[in-house]
């Protein structure tokens, strides 16, 4: 506003003003196209982010809360209880099993009550006990025949992909996981465990590239840990403690468009904070 008015107090026949003035009235210009362009970036995202996969949480397989509503739960549940206990006492989930699909994520959740109050409100039951501890030791067949020690991971942060190969998520994931580990590969160990056999993984893979190192009829293991859910991601420090748990990435939509995967926003955060 402050340059408009400059220029319009000129003479119009004052050639030299005009032209000293030419260069803010094309600042202005470019400020203002820039304003709009910065417009367009946060409405191109507030959609994508609007339209990512919805949560739901179930303790019986039929009725639905979402993430919301499962947080009124809790706090509702942790007032009564305080009630009629008589001190206060703290609620949480455990997550025992998720279904990934396109448009959701649904988990089926037990509810847990504590004295203390829990790190995270939501864990992962399966998991829970390995949260900031050692993660257990391996020693799994690979591609070569050969074997692999959980003992090479110390050293350098890990990402481990547990996966199978009729697992939609798990394959949609897939081309984003190899960008991250083409990114990431000098910094981290990028691992992919299934519990199927090494002659249907190396058919699998003649078609759908996944560049982690790959670790194979690892059945007894995949049982102990008691992963039910897939994909599942976890995050292990330099020191093979298990930090961060996370399921598949999340898929995305763009308005007036499908659903497709999304960038792996979540697990290159967690990446970096390992690093």
């Amino acid at each position: 506003m402050l340059i408009e008015n400059k220029s319009s107090s000129y003479p119009e026949n004052n050639t030299r003003k005009r032209e000293l003035c030419a260069p803010y009235n094309q600042l202005a210009t470019i400020k203002t196209k820039n304003m709009k362009k910065l417009i367009i970036i946060f409405l191109l995202f507030t959609s994508i982010v609007s339209y990512s996969q919805t949560k739901y949480y179930t303790t019986n397989g039929k009725n639905r809360m979402t993430e919301t509503e499962i947080k009124e739960k809790l706090s509702k549940m942790e007032s009564k209880l305080k009630k009629a206990l008589g001190k206060k006492v703290y609620a949480s989930l455990t997550i025992q099993e998720t279904e990934t699909k396109k448009d959701s994520i649904i988990s089926k959740v037990t509810f847990n009550i504590s004295d203390k109050k829990q790190d995270e409100l939501i864990s992962y039951g399966p998991f829970a006990k390995y949260k900031d501890k050692e993660f257990p030791k391996f020693d799994l067949n690979t591609l070569t025949n050969g074997k692999f020690d959980s003992e090479k991971l110390k050293g350098k942060p890990t990402l481990i992909n547990f996966w199978f190969t009729k697992c939609a998520p798990c394959i949609d994931e897939m081309p984003v996981l190899n960008k991250i580990k083409e990114k990431y590969k000098n910094d981290l160990n990028f691992i992919a465990i299934t519990y199927e056999k090494k002659e249907d993984v190396e058919k699998f893979l003649e078609k759908h590239p996944f560049d982690f190192e790959h670790l194979v009829d690892a059945e007894d293991f995949t049982d102990q840990l008691g992963i039910k859910a897939y994909p599942m991601n976890l995050f292990l420090d330099k020191n093979g403690i298990l930090k961060y748990i996370k399921n598949g990435i999340p898929y995305v939509r763009m308005e007036g468009e499908e659903l497709k995967m999304g960038e792996g926003s979540e697990i290159i955060e967690i990446i970096e904070k390992l690093k």
